[in-house]
This record gives C-alpha cells, structure tokens and sequence, in this order.
C-alpha cells in the first residue's frame, strides 16, 4: 500500500550523504519535496538525523540539508542490482534550492510513480509492471521476478505460479 503524501520523480542524482564525520557518496533513486530515497549500504538507525549535501548544479545553488530517517531496506548482495539497499529519508525543513531541483527533475524527463505505463499496448489496458523478489522456504535461495498484470493481486498470483512450490513472496515493486 502506497503511503507516501507527495508523488515522487524517480530521478538518478548523486549527493553525498553526511553522517557524523563522515561523507558517502550515494545516489539518489527518487524524491519529492518532503522526502527522497537514497541508494546506499551504511547502516543507519531509523528516526536518526542526518546531512544531505548536493553540489551546485547549472543554475542552483550547493545545497546541504538535514533529513531524517524514516525507513531503510537492506538486501542481499546478489539482488542487488534488480532491488537495491538504500533508505528513506525526510527532509526536515526543505530549503528553496531543494524545492527547485525537485520541480526541475520533475519537468526534465523524471519519471513520475504511478505515470503512464511502459509501453502504448498497456495504457489502454490498465496493465502494469511489478518486479517481485521471492524466497524459498527454509532454504537460503531468492529469485527475482518481473510480472505483468492489472493489479498486486494478480502480480502476486502469477509471481507465485511461475515460481512453484515452496517459493514465498519477500518483496513486491510496481516498476
């Protein structure tokens, strides 16, 4: 279920995330103007607070901001490169460069969640794209899906039936 209030652009940024002392360089996955997703393997607490800073682009000022940790996602190294590890962060009092950027990510070619589908076959039809990861009971085995259907429902049935027996849902994505 889609709790988010704000839709988000999926735009790939990179910032550099700012804890304590130290500076990672991490990339952005989406944002909005409250909050963003950054891709990255620190381990962070949730609700802890911390130090966002992107370099001055063409016509916007170097922003650093704080934001807070709302929730994170870790997942193994080999699923990876189809559901990276990140967290979602807050951003406690957005400053007008960051609202700026958003609005220009947002009208220079970003991806807005819930836009139009992938291709003209599936707009009319209300067809959408999941990518369902799944594990295997009692066993250390993961398997990752791309399924077609009208709802999360039907996602979830066609992911099951395709993987068989034995196979349970760990995570599901509209794409």
């Amino acid at each position: 279920m889609e709790k988010r209030k704000q839709r988000r652009t999926r735009k790939r940024l990179t910032c550099e995330l700012v804890i304590g002392d130290s500076r990672q360089t991490v990339f952005v996955r989406d944002l909005s103007p409250e909050g963003l997703f950054v891709q990255t393997r620190a381990r962070i607490d949730p609700n802890a607070k911390v130090s966002l800073a992107f370099a001055a682009q063409a016509d916007l000022p170097a922003i650093e901001m704080e934001v807070r940790v709302r929730r994170k996602r870790h997942t193994p190294p080999r699923l990876q490169s189809s559901v990276p590890s990140g967290v979602g962060l807050e951003v406690v009092d957005p400053p007008l460069a960051y609202l700026a950027l958003v609005e220009r990510s947002a009208t220079s070619g970003g991806i807005r969640d819930s836009e139009a589908p992938k291709d003209d076959a599936a707009a009319g039809s209300g067809i959408r794209t999941f990518r369902v990861r799944l594990t295997q009971r009692g066993k250390p085995n993961a398997n990752v899906f791309t399924v077609r259907s009208e709802s999360l429902q039907g996602a979830r049935a066609r992911a099951l039936a395709r993987a068989g027996r034995d196979w349970k849902i760990a995570d599901i994505q509209e794409i």
